[in-house]
């Protein structure tokens, strides 16, 4: 199996055993203009982590358009369509 297949399964596991174990738990959260009352624990985790990945997918993202424009650019400069082949041959044969 691969590597990134454990990991997957084990991070998976180590989750739905924390859902597991703490499903009975209510927790109170104050949002500063509102509260919410018995909230799930693994809910406001989950909610939690969810909102971290959101985060960081568009604090990446100005990079990323950056990067896709300054590649546009280079493939005008070169004159090609497709990006270029890593593996292929100079000649394009």
């Amino acid at each position: 199996m691969s590597g990134r297949l454990i990991g997957g399964i084990v991070l998976t596991l180590l989750a739905a055993g924390f859902a597991w174990l703490n499903g009975g738990q209510q927790v109170t959260l104050h949002l500063g203009l509102f509260r919410l009352r018995s909230v799930s624990l693994p809910a406001v985790v989950f909610a939690a982590f969810l909102a971290g990945m959101l985060t960081l997918m568009l604090a990446s993202l100005k990079a990323d358009l950056r990067s896709r424009r300054m590649l546009r650019r280079y493939r005008e400069v070169l004159g090609r369509e497709s990006p270029i082949d890593p593996g292929g041959a100079p000649d394009g044969s």
